[in-house]
């Protein structure tokens, strides 16, 4: 599978159109995505064949020399990585969950058409969010590494900051991209 953008050039135009200084909304390459769901001792082994101490828990994200890894709920993690490391990743987190025999203690989905990525960067983007989102986006509150899922508009998002610039991913599903889109564009030509 070879890294790709969105396909549909208007939502792209949109997003160029909406973008400033202030604040730039681009779409990224899609990375390998798998869903780890671990319980009992397979939690240290995915730790393990991510090349972690430990999973992280809800609010920071790691990076991990697989990839980056975000606590999506209680037993499950997103994992993304080099689209190049597909087939041995996903090998090596089914064993370490032990997919597929009667031990085991999770199971890997890899989710690379699932969601798309945005990337919202620049000074007025905490007021951009701000203006579409209920959260709290204070450093304070949401510091550089961490990720939380919640709602832009009524679409279900999964926003990770990623620099004190600030720079800001959004994961969102394919079908939700162009609503995404709009909020954050006229949320953008306010700021």
């Amino acid at each position: 599978m070879t890294e790709r953008l969105p396909v549909d050039p208007a939502i792209v135009a949109r997003m160029t159109a909406a973008s400033s200084p202030a604040a730039a909304l681009r779409a990224l390459p899609l990375p390998l995505m798998a869903s780890v769901r671990a319980r009992g001792a397979a939690r240290a082994r995915v730790a393990a064949a991510l090349g972690l101490e430990a999973l992280p828990g809800h609010g920071p994200m790691a990076e991990a020399p697989a990839g980056r890894v975000t606590w999506l709920r209680p037993d499950e993690w997103l994992v993304e990585a080099p689209v190049a490391s597909r087939g041995a990743l996903v090998a090596a987190l089914a064993e370490a969950v032990r997919e597929g025999t009667p031990e085991a203690e999770g199971a890997v989905v890899e989710l690379s058409a699932s969601r798309h990525r945005l990337e919202l960067a620049g000074p007025r983007t905490r007021e951009v969010l701000a203006a579409v989102c209920a959260l709290d986006l204070h450093p304070r509150a949401f510091p550089v590494g961490h990720a939380t899922q919640t709602l832009l508009g009524r679409a279900p998002v999964l926003l990770q900051l990623v620099d004190d610039a600030p720079t800001w991913r959004l994961l969102v599903r394919p079908s939700f991209v162009a609503y995404v889109v709009e909020w954050l564009a006229d949320a953008m030509e306010g700021a």
